[in-house]
This record gives C-alpha cells, sequence and structure tokens, in this order.
C-alpha cells in the first residue's frame, strides 16, 4: 500500500520542521489527477523499483489544500473516479470519514514548484516494545505542463519501549534519529492533471 501508515504523525511538528509556516502555494498543486505511473522499491531507494500501477485499485487522485490551527499543508488522497475524487474531497474539507488507497501530506513549501513532507510512525505494540517504527520524507514536484511527481523514502528506526503500554511518536525526535539512517524503501508516483478543484 503506498504511503498510509494507520499509526502516524502526518506532517506535524515544530516550526523547525516546515517552511514559512506551511504551504505557500496550494493552489498551484491543488486538483485531480490520473495516475500515470506508480513505483515501489522494498529493497533500498537507489532505484524506482518495480511498478505497481496495475496493482492498484484507485487510479486517480485528488490533491486539496486543508489548515489546521494556522498551519497549511495539502493532502494527496487517491481515488477511483473524477467523481469519487469530488466526493472525497468534499468529504475532507466538512470533517467527514472516508476511504483511501494511499495518501501524502505536504507541509512545506521548498520553492514555486515543489513541496515537502513527511510521516512519522509509531510502528506498533509487540510485548513491551514498539517494533516496525519508520520515518518518511515526501517530495511533491509540479511540472510546467501541471503533472506532478511525488517521491517518498522510508527509513527504518530502531525498536523502542512503550510509554504506559503505548507506541508514541515525537516527530522532531523521529526525525532526528532518521537523519544517520539508510534509506529502507521508495514510492513514486506520476499524475496527469485532468482539472481544477
Amino acid at each position: 500500500m503506498l504511503g498510509f501508515s494507520l499509526f502516524s504523525v502526518l506532517a506535524c511538528g515544530s516550526a523547525g520542521d516546515r517552511a514559512d509556516g506551511g504551504v505557500t502555494n496550494a493552489s498551484y498543486f491543488e486538483g485531480i489527477y490520473q495516475l500515470t505511473a506508480a513505483n515501489e522499491n522494498l529493497t533500498g531507494c537507489a532505484t524506482p523499483g518495480d511498478s505497481k500501477l496495475s496493482q492498484l485499485r484507485e487510479q486517480f487522485f485528488v490533491i486539496t489544500a486543508s489548515e489546521v490551527f494556522g498551519q497549511k499543508f495539502v493532502v494527496l488522497n487517491s481515488c477511483s473516479s473524477v467523481g469519487d475524487c469530488q466526493a472525497k474531497q468534499a468529504a475532507q474539507r466538512s470533517g467527514q470519514t472516508y476511504t483511501i488507497e494511499y495518501t501524502f501530506t505536504l507541509s512545506s513549501t521548498v520553492n514555486a514548484t515543489t513541496l515537502s513532507g513527511f510521516e512519522a510512525g509509531t510502528g506498533f505494540g509487540q510485548g513491551t516494545q514498539c517494533v516496525e517504527r519508520s520515518y518518511a520524507d515526501h517530495v511533491l514536484i509540479v511540472a510546467a505542463d501541471h503533472s506532478v511527481h511525488l517521491e517518498s523514502r522510508t527509513k527504518k528506526l530502531a525498536d523502542q519501549p512503550q510509554h504506559d503500554g503505548f507506541c508514541e511518536v515525537e516527530p522532531q525526535k523521529s526525525k532526528q534519529e532518521a537523519a544517520n539512517k539508510e534509506c529502507s524503501s521508495f514510492e513514486s508516483l506520476d499524475g496527469k492533471f485532468l482539472q481544477a478543484n
């Protein structure tokens, strides 16, 4: 599954995790797209890996601007058609629940054509430990023809003890912990712009 973790902190953190208070050019990325490529390498990040396009049920995605507590960001959510994209976007904006096959959150503007974000995963409890913890960096680039390319690089983090029986995550600490780790897996997707939101 591309880019979705059940227990994660998606692009939330301190001011040091983002630039200029979040995404400042969301309108340039917003829209409905048709998925044209999707690759995954589960053994490293040196190459894009195998195509996963035919395995994904949802062959479209929608990019939508959001804001929480003054933090501006954009969310890329999968959908099965233009109509489904519109319905999921409406659900997202109204705070209703919806299902997705893959999702990515971008929380910072790098430059006019590039956004970045991250996902810090808690892992899950096994005995007294939290196992399969992870930290992923995302980059989303928009081209002159309004097509987009997303890359996500994940690093595995060491097991750690649970806190009062729960697995918790502190994004800044996860980011620091990931800094010296080798990239363990790579995901990418490409989308052709279909229409504005």
